[in-house]
C-alpha cells in the first residue's frame, strides 16, 4: 500500500494552470518520505524542514512549466504532466541546494541558502532528499509499463549534470580559455535538466523519436542562457570557481572585456537561434514554451547592444 496520500488533479486543469498542484505535490512527496519510519526520525527531520524551506523560497519553475506545456500539447493526462513536472523541478532544486553548498553562496531568491540557514550537513542531506523525492513523484505516472524507460532517462540526465558539474569544479584542460569546453560544460550542467521535461513528455506520449531534437534544443538554449547570465556577473565571477564566458573569450582571444562581451553576445545569439528552430520543430507544438523563452532571451541580448 502506498504511504503517499494522493492529491486529486482536476480534469478541467491543464498546462500552466497545474503549477499550484505541482507545488503541492513536491511538498507532499518530500514530507511523505519519512512516513512509517521510526518515531525518533519521523516528523523531526531537519532535512525535511530544510527541503521545505528551500521549496517555499519560490523560483520561476521553468522546468515544471516546460513539462506542463509539453504535456498539454501532447495530450498527456493532467496527472501524468504533474508527475513529470514535479519530478524535474525537484531534481533541479536538489541541484541548487548542492550548488549553493559547493559555491558557499549565502543567499538565493532573496533569502538565506539552505546551508547558510541549516548548516553544511543538513544542506547535503536535504539535497539528497529532494533528489530521492523526484523518483517518488515520477512513480505516479499512469502507464507503469513506461516507468522503467522514464526512470532510466531521469538517471541518465542526472548523470550528465553531475559530469558537467565535476568538469566545472575539477578542470582537466584549458577550460578557462577554451570556448568549446565552456559550451560542453554549460550544455551538460544546464541543458540536461532543461531537456528532461520535454524528453519525458515525448516518451510518455509515444513520441520518443523526437527526444534527440528536444535535447539539442535545450542544450543550445542552455548555452545562450548561461552566457547571458555571465554577461551580468562577470565582475562577480573573477577569481572564483565560476567559468565565465567573457573571461574565457578574453583569455582565448587576448582581448579586453568589452570586445569579449560582443563576441560572447554573438555566440549566445547563434545558439539561441538554433534552439528556437529546433524547439519549433517538435511535434504538436510541444516545444512552444522553450521556443518562446529562447526568443525572449535573444531580444534581451539584442537590446543590450
Amino acid at each position: 500500500m502506498s504511504t503517499i496520500p494522493k492529491i486529486r488533479v482536476g480534469s478541467g486543469l491543464h498546462g500552466e494552470s497545474l503549477l499550484g498542484v505541482v507545488e503541492e505535490r513536491m511538498t507532499e512527496v518530500v514530507h511523505a518520505s519519512l512516513a512509517g519510519s521510526a518515531g525518533l526520525i519521523e516528523g523531526r527531520s531537519d532535512s525535511t524542514r530544510a527541503a521545505s524551506y528551500h521549496l517555499s523560497s519560490g523560483g520561476q519553475r521553468i522546468r515544471a512549466r516546460l513539462a506542463l506545456s509539453a504535456g498539454s500539447a501532447l495530450g498527456l493526462p493532467p496527472e501524468d504532466s504533474v508527475a513529470i513536472a514535479s519530478c524535474v523541478e525537484l531534481i533541479h532544486n536538489a541541484s541548487l541546494v548542492h550548488d549553493d553548498l559547493e559555491d558557499r553562496q549565502q543567499f538565493r531568491r532573496g533569502v538565506e541558502t539552505v546551508h547558510a540557514a541549516y548548516g553544511f550537513h543538513v544542506a547535503l542531506c536535504s539535497g539528497d532528499l529532494l533528489l530521492s523525492a523526484a523518483y517518488a513523484a515520477l512513480a505516479r505516472f499512469s502507464n507503469v509499463l513506461l516507468l522503467p524507460e522514464l526512470l532510466s532517462l531521469v538517471h541518465s540526465r542526472i548523470a550528465v549534470v553531475i559530469g558537467g558539474q565535476c568538469a566545472r569544479l575539477v578542470p582537466i584542460g584549458d577550460e578557462e580559455s577554451d570556448m568549446a569546453a565552456y559550451d560542453s560544460i554549460a550544455s551538460a550542467k544546464s541543458g540536461a535538466l532543461l531537456s528532461l521535461p520535454l524528453e519525458l513528455a515525448l516518451k510518455g506520449s509515444s513520441k520518443g523519436m523526437w527526444s534527440e531534437d528536444a535535447r539539442r534544443a535545450a542544450e543550445h538554449f542552455a548555452i545562450g542562457y548561461q552566457i547571458a547570465d555571465d554577461m551580468e556577473d562577470v565582475e562577480q565571477d573573477r577569481g572564483t570557481l565560476s567559468v565565465n564566458a567573457l573571461l574565457v573569450i578574453a583569455a582565448a582571444s587576448r582581448c579586453q572585456i568589452n570586445e569579449a562581451s560582443e563576441k560572447a553576445r554573438s555566440h549566445a545569439l547563434a545558439h539561441l537561434a538554433k534552439a528556437t528552430s529546433l524547439a519549433g520543430s517538435l511535434p504538436n507544438g510541444s516545444g512552444a514554451l522553450l521556443r518562446e523563452l529562447a526568443q525572449e532571451l535573444s531580444h534581451r541580448l539584442e537590446a543590450m547592444r
